[in-house]
């Protein structure tokens, strides 16, 4: 077993706060800068990158550019000389990672590992993301989704994790994916599945939409088609997949939900995150330095 390590944890939301308090729990010593507008002097954080083995940025990682971190506020920029003072052998570790951060990392011989696509972490992820989009959908709807209809697009890790739990709490479950395998394994789950082509055919019959997506399959058209009083949770990765716009102007309830994980229910979100860190830092402590950027 690896001893304690040094490590930096560098913006996130109230997810990452937790992730610092388990990770302190597992005798590792941890420094955190950004979350949730703590701060500490610029001395005291280069010092802690120099000396860091392993650098953790926030699960929703960068902007698009790559040069700032997401928080639970404001975006915390990124600066060269956070990457400077780091020691070539040094791992950093973030969800997703912009261009920036990728060629700065590069040009410095820094490992990058992104870890929000990797099965070990989204999948577990999904979890949280799916109940509290259920939540947040039967709240804005003023109503349980007990024997209502609910249509789910897509056929990836949330929209798998929102399928049983949608049937458990007796609701008449339609899932719409495009890929036959995704449609079989909702179909495992008590699911009826539809191709994506048919959206608008069954958008009348559902009170519920949980778009995954994120591209345009939520349309006017299938705004057009929902029941009066229905409402669409789109918990796609910004700009979502609905068509708000046309949602606004019919008067359908759409909401784009980004973050629940950290923002419901941080607690467990946070336990995610450090015990899949922890992993792969572990792996690659097994495997030897493998790529610059994974």
């Amino acid at each position: 077993m690896p001893g304690p390590r040094r490590l930096v944890l560098l913006g996130g939301d109230a997810r990452e706060v937790e992730a610092e308090i388990q990770l302190a729990r597992r005798g590792h010593r941890v420094l955190a800068y950004g979350q949730l507008g703590r701060a500490v002097p610029a001395e005291a954080l280069l010092g802690a990158l120099a000396k860091a083995e392993a650098v953790i940025g926030p699960a929703r990682g960068t902007n698009a550019t790559g040069d700032a971190l997401h928080t639970g506020s404001r975006p915390l920029p990124v600066t060269a000389a956070w990457l400077d003072a780091c020691d070539p052998g040094a791992h950093w570790l973030i969800g997703h990672a912009g261009p920036w951060l990728r060629t700065a990392a590069a040009q410095r011989g820094i490992r990058l590992t992104t870890y929000a696509d990797r099965d070990e972490f989204a999948i577990l992820n999904a979890i949280p993301t799916a109940e509290g989009a259920i939540a947040e959908a039967g709240r804005l709807a003023a109503r349980t989704l007990w024997g209502e209809a609910a249509l789910v697009v897509g056929g990836g890790r949330c929209a798998l994790a929102l399928v049983p739990r949608l049937v458990a709490m007796g609701c008449r479950v339609t899932l719409a994916a495009r890929a036959p395998a995704e449609r079989a394994r909702a179909a495992a789950s008590g699911a009826d599945t539809i191709p994506l082509e048919a959206l608008v055919a069954r958008a009348g019959d559902c009170n519920f939409v949980f778009n995954t997506i994120p591209a345009p399959f939520v349309s006017r058209a299938v705004l057009e088609a929902l029941p009066s009083g229905a409402v669409v949770a789109d918990i796609a990765s910004a700009p979502g997949g609905t068509d708000f716009t046309a949602a606004e102007t019919l008067g359908v309830r759409a909401v784009l939900l980004p973050g629940i994980p950290g923002r419901l229910y941080p607690k467990t979100a946070g336990r995610i995150v450090a015990a899949v860190v922890l992993e792969i830092l572990d792996r690659s402590a097994q495997e030897g330095d493998g790529d610059a950027c994974l």
